[in-house]
């Protein structure tokens, strides 16, 4: 009777334990993050969508986005940790290691290609049409501003041909184009869509550019301490690709909320833009962050050696575990 008894107290105290320990992985708050993105276009719809539909929840993270005015800012952001990790182009943070801010890790890219299209007013009929003519970008060192003097080299124009004159958020290139008050303006989808009741054109665009334009970055810092933090994050944006991929309608419920334009026409066309740019496997590659090097204006970039600063193990080894593979199953 003693010996039952005794057994009996063991199977109550263990299975306490077992619950108690169900429950404290049960109750684990999910580590908090903030991410910042630079633009309200479409460029980012995957990381809307693991917001939007609970992806980052399931992974246990309790993630917070935060908008910023240009790709510029980034580097700031980071310093200051107001954000965690930066989703944007790493031009930006390329150029920042190379003036000696060196706490930086690139731990994925998904985007490699350059996501803007070229908008006119009326009267302009070429890319020549543009000398001596206003091109409005956000900020100094932004994407938009870089990718002026890119897109005008290339059909043998200098930048110092045109006048550059900087608005700040987005929101003020689709005003002043409306308004007349500039000539040209480089912008994404559907943002730039806006301005087809108001007359201005689509000149064209720049996808077959190969540039960063969704890097993923951390501090070297923040990474040490969080790498199962930036794990989970990896698996949940990468998640959200895969959504973005697979289910058109789902996704293009996200775009009023973040774009802000609410054309069902715009939206799909801007889903149909982006979403084949998306990269399944979201690794930095060696082609992108050359690509990346040799169109920045900071000669020390472009001589720069990256690989201290990149960091593929998180994305790796969602491969090696076939996480990717089974979000296509």
């Amino acid at each position: 009777m003693k010996l039952f008894r005794a057994a009996l107290w063991l199977v109550v105290v263990l299975s306490g334990m077992t619950f108690g320990v169900g429950r404290a992985i049960a109750q684990k708050p999910a580590a908090k993050m903030t991410v910042s993105y630079s633009a309200a276009g479409g460029q980012y719809v995957n990381l809307f969508v693991a917001k939007e539909f609970g992806i980052f929840d399931k992974h246990g993270l309790d993630v917070s986005l935060q908008q910023i005015n240009s790709s510029s800012q980034a580097v700031a952001a980071l310093r200051s940790k107001s954000v965690d990790v930066a989703m944007g182009p790493a031009g930006v943070i390329f150029d920042a290691i190379a003036k000696g801010v060196t706490d930086f890790t690139v731990f994925g890219e998904c985007m490699p290609y350059t996501v803007l299209e070229i908008w006119v007013q009326p009267n302009i009929k070429s890319v020549q049409d543009l000398v001596g003519k206003t091109i409005s970008s956000t900020n100094p060192n932004s994407l938009g501003d870089l990718m002026i003097g890119v897109w005008l080299a290339k059909n043998g124009i200098k930048k110092s041909d045109v006048n550059v004159v900087y608005l700040g958020g987005l929101g003020n290139l689709i005003s002043a184009m409306k308004a007349n008050k500039i000539d040209a303006t480089l912008i994404l989808p559907p943002l730039g869509e806006q301005l087809l009741p108001s007359g201005q054109k689509r000149l064209g665009d720049l996808r077959d550019i190969t540039y960063s334009n969704q890097g993923w970055t951390a501090t070297k810092s923040y990474a040490a301490k969080n790498g199962e933090t930036l794990q989970r994050f990896a698996a949940a944006v990468t998640e959200g690709i895969a959504v973005v991929k697979r289910n058109k309608q789902k996704t293009l419920t996200v775009l009023p909320k973040y774009a802000g334009v609410t054309n069902e026409e715009w939206n799909s066309y801007a889903y149909e833009f982006f979403m084949p740019l998306l990269t399944t496997i979201p690794r930095v590659t060696p082609e992108v962050i050359k690509a990346t090097q040799e169109l920045s204006t900071v000669e020390e970039t472009r001589k720069l050696n990256l690989k201290p600063y990149i960091n593929n193990s998180y994305v790796d080894k969602l491969v090696a575990q076939g996480f990717v593979d089974k979000l296509y199953k």
